[in-house]
């Protein structure tokens, strides 16, 4: 049997996801009390690393005047918006949603290394941008033919 030893080093826990936006899924939420007394729901997101295994991102509702906004974005991105209008979200209702989030990588700080962070939720209103190095087609409701000149006509 042959194998590559440098293969038994300990892993770091996870790779960092490079920035950009990603389909998620809520895999945990659980509702607490943040450090300065207010509601919050800390969630667990998954999504799929261009390298093709699953990673994480944690992120964090807060009720607060100055993060409600982010509150809005969430539950337009996964289908929450009855619970927005009505005030009250649980932990439990989010769980399992599935959205598409523009994921960013935040420098460490105090200690901490790099971490992944959401930028914002999207709203999936937004017509999906291509991968690169991929053309779209005009849909055929707005495309136009092109004009034709005398020199392309044959006869």
């Amino acid at each position: 049997m042959e194998f590559n030893p440098s293969d038994g080093a300990p892993k770091s826990g996870f790779d960092l996801l490079p920035a950009g936006e990603y389909d998620i899924e809520v895999i945990e939420a659980e509702e607490r009390t943040s450090q300065k007394g207010n509601q919050m729901i800390a969630l667990t997101l998954q999504a799929k690393h261009p390298d093709g295994y699953d990673a994480r991102v944690w992120d964090y509702l807060v009720s607060t005047t100055a993060a409600v906004f982010k509150i809005k974005m969430f539950c337009d991105a996964t289908g929450l918006e009855s619970q927005f209008q009505g005030g009250r979200l649980t932990a439990e209702e989010c769980v399992g949603r599935k959205g598409r989030a523009k994921i960013t990588v935040e420098e460490g700080r105090d200690g901490f290394s790099d971490r992944n962070s959401v930028a914002e939720y999207l709203d999936g209103q937004s017509s999906p941008k291509p991968a690169a190095g991929i053309e779209t087609m005009p849909s055929e409701a707005n495309s136009q033919p092109a004009p034709v000149t005398d020199e392309q006509i044959p006869f």
